[in-house]
C-alpha cells in the first residue's frame, strides 16, 4: 500500500455494504429527488404560446377566421410565416396599423399556468425570463468560488447541509413572492447560489471512501439518477399543470434529506488530509462496523502517529496554476466545462417550451436518453480511456449542432419535419451526456484531495458562466436569426473535441492525494498514441 489511508481503506473494505447504502441513499435516491428541486424552475419559466387578446370576440367560435381579423401574420426567426404573438391590429378591418398587446391569450393545451404566463412575461417582457436564468447562474458561478473554499476548508458534510438548506429556502422564497420580479429573482439566486455542491459533496463522500476500480460505478450512478429524476420531473407538471404546486412538490422532496443530514459520514479521507486524525478513525470505524470488518490497531496507531504536509492547505487554488503541466491540465477541463455546459443548456431550455408537440414527451425522452448514454461513456471509459471517449461525443455533438445550423437555412421541405428534429436533438443530448460524464470523471481523478471540491468548484464556475449566456444565445436565435446557436454551438463543440485529445488519461490512476501526485499525470502525455496505459504515481 502506498499510504496509511488506502491500507485503512482495504482493510474496512473499500466495496462493501456501506459504500452500497451510502450510493443508494445518496448517490442514487438523494440525486434523483435532488435533480427535480434544482431543475423544476426550467419548466416553470418556459414561455408558453401566445397572441394578442381578441376583444369581446367568442374565439372559440371559428377562432382562424377571427385571428385572420385581428392578428396580423409575420416571418420568425426562421422565415416561417407565422401570427405574431405581440402585436394585433387596431381595428378588425385589416388595416396595417398595429399595436402591442393589452392583454393575451395564452395556448392551455400542456400548460395551465407558468411563471411568464402568469406575470405576461412574454414580448418586450420575455428578456426578464433569459435575464432570471442569467442572473441565477451568475449566483451560481459566486456560489461556485464560495462553495469550493467551503468545502475543502470546513469538510464535505457542512457543505451539503448549507447547499441544501439554500436550495429549499430559495426556491420558498421564489414561489411565496412571484409576483415581484425582484423577489422572484432574489429567490433563484439562492436557491442556484450552492450550484450542485450537494449532491457533488455525497459523490466525493463515495469515491474518498471506495476503491478506485468503484469511482467510475459512483459516477454512473450519480449520472443515472440526475436523469431519471428529470425524466420525472416533466411527468409530474403534466399531471399537475400548474407551476405552483409542481414547484412545492418538487422541492419539499428535500427536506427529509435536511433534516437527517446529520448522519452523513465526513469523508475519512478528508478528515486525515486536515489533519483531524482521530475523527479519521472514528468515521473509519463507522464504516468498518457496518462492512463487519476491522481496522486493524496497527493502522489506527500509525495515523493518529502521522504527520500531514498539507501543501494545498497553503497555496489554495492557486495550487493548480503552479506549472505548466497543471495549466494545461486545468484551462482545458475549464473550456470544456464550458462548452459542453453550454451545449446541455441549450438543449435542456429548448425541450420544455416545444410548439410542435407535446413539450413534456420531448423533455422526458432527452433525459431518459441520458441513462444509456451514461452505460455507454462508463463502458467507453472503463475500455477505450477517459480522453478518447470524450473526444468522440465531441465529435458527434459538433457534426449535430453542423446539420441542425444548416437545417435552418431551408425552411421547407423533409428537413423541416418534427422527426428528424426530435431525432437530432435526442442523439446530441445523448452525445453531450457522454461528454458531461467524462469530464465530472476528470475532475475527480485529476485533482488532489485537498483540492477536490476546490476544482470541482472552478468547474461549476465555468459550467454556470456558459449557463448564464445559454439562454441569451436563445433569445438571439428566437429574435433575429435561429442559425446563430447551431453557429455558436458548432465551433464550440469542435474545441471541445480537441481539448479532451489534450488532456492526460486517468484510466485506473490512483485519486491523487498531493499537488505533485497531479503534477505526475500527463507529464509524458503522447498526444497521437492509442496506448491506453496510464501513468502510475509512485510515492
Amino acid at each position: 500500500m502506498n499510504s496509511v489511508y488506502e491500507r485503512a481503506l482495504f482493510e474496512i473494505g473499500p466495496n462493501g455494504k456501506f459504500q452500497r447504502r451510502f450510493d443508494i441513499i445518496y448517490n442514487l435516491v438523494f440525486a434523483s429527488l435532488w435533480a427535480m428541486a434544482y431543475n423544476n424552475i426550467i419548466l416553470a419559466l418556459v414561455i408558453i404560446p401566445h397572441t394578442c387578446e381578441i376583444p369581446q370576440i367568442d374565439r372559440s367560435n371559428n377562432n382562424s377566421f377571427w385571428m385572420s381579423k385581428f392578428i396580423p401574420t409575420t416571418n420568425d426567426s426562421s422565415g416561417k410565416l407565422v401570427y405574431s404573438s405581440c402585436l394585433i391590429y387596431t381595428t378588425s378591418n385589416n388595416t396595417n396599423i398595429t399595436k402591442g398587446c393589452d392583454e393575451y391569450s395564452y395556448n392551455q393545451t400542456w400548460y395551465s399556468s407558468t411563471v411568464p404566463s402568469s406575470n405576461n412575461w412574454v414580448c418586450d417582457e420575455e428578456i426578464k425570463v433569459a435575464s432570471i436564468f442569467a442572473y441565477s447562474k451568475i449566483g451560481e458561478v459566486l456560489g461556485s468560488i464560495f462553495f469550493g473554499w467551503f468545502g475543502d476548508i470546513y469538510g464535505r458534510r457542512l457543505t451539503f447541509i448549507v447547499s441544501l438548506g439554500l436550495l429549499i429556502i430559495g426556491r420558498i422564497i421564489s414561489i411565496v413572492t412571484s409576483h415581484s420580479f425582484i423577489l422572484f429573482i432574489i429567490g433563484c439566486v439562492i436557491a442556484w447560489f450552492p450550484s450542485w455542491s450537494a449532491v457533488q459533496c455525497a459523490t466525493v463522500i463515495s469515491m474518498e471512501i471506495s476503491a478506485p476500480e468503484r469511482r467510475s460505478l459512483t459516477a454512473t450512478y450519480r449520472a443515472i439518477a440526475y436523469s431519471t429524476g428529470m425524466f420525472i420531473m416533466p411527468f409530474l407538471y403534466w399531471g399537475l399543470r400548474d407551476w405552483k404546486p409542481f414547484m412545492i412538490i418538487t422541492t419539499v422532496t428535500q427536506l427529509p434529506f435536511l433534516f437527517y443530514s446529520c448522519k452523513i459520514i465526513e469523508s475519512p479521507r478528508w478528515l486525515l488530509n486536515k489533519n483531524k486524525k482521530e475523527m479519521c478513525v472514528k468515521e473509519l470505524q463507522k464504516i468498518a462496523r457496518i462492512n463487519n470488518t476491522t481496522l486493524e490497531k496497527e493502522t489506527e496507531r500509525e495515523i493518529l502517529n502521522s504527520t500531514t504536509l498539507n501543501e494545498n492547505q497553503v497555496l489554495g487554488p492557486l495550487s493548480l496554476f503552479s506549472s505548466r503541466n497543471l495549466v494545461m491540465n486545468t484551462v482545458l477541463q475549464l473550456y470544456i466545462w464550458f462548452s459542453v455546459s453550454l451545449s446541455y443548456m441549450v438543449l435542456l431550455l429548448s425541450s420544455g417550451d416545444k410548439e410542435d408537440g407535446n413539450p413534456f414527451l420531448e423533455f422526458a425522452w432527452q433525459s431518459i436518453v441520458e441513462v444509456p448514454a451514461t452505460f455507454l461513456g462508463a463502458w467507453l471509459a472503463n475500455h477505450i480511456g477517459r480522453r478518447y471517449t470524450g473526444a468522440a461525443s465531441y465529435l458527434l455533438s459538433a457534426a449535430i449542432w453542423m446539420i441542425i445550423f444548416f437545417r435552418e437555412l431551408d425552411n421547407n421541405g423533409w428537413v423541416q419535419n418534427w422527426w428528424l428534429g426530435t431525432t437530432l436533438i435526442i442523439v446530441n443530448r445523448f452525445s453531450v451526456t457522454v461528454s458531461y460524464y467524462i469530464i465530472y470523471l476528470l475532475n475527480m481523478e485529476l485533482y488532489p484531495t485537498s483540492l477536490r471540491q476546490s476544482g470541482m468548484a472552478i468547474g461549476n464556475l465555468f459550467s454556470s458562466a456558459a449557463c448564464a449566456i445559454a439562454p441569451y444565445l436563445m433569445y438571439t436565435g428566437r429574435r433575429f436569426d435561429s442559425r446563430i446557436p447551431g453557429m455558436v454551438l458548432t465551433i464550440t463543440s469542435f474545441f471541445g473535441m480537441l481539448a479532451a485529445l489534450f488532456l492526460p488519461e486517468t484510466l485506473n490512476v490512483k485519486l491523487p492525494e498531493t499537488i505533485t501526485d497531479v503534477r505526475e499525470i500527463g507529464k509524458n502525455r503522447n498526444y497521437i498514441s492509442l496506448k491506453l496505459k496510464s501513468l502510475k504515481m509512485e510515492r
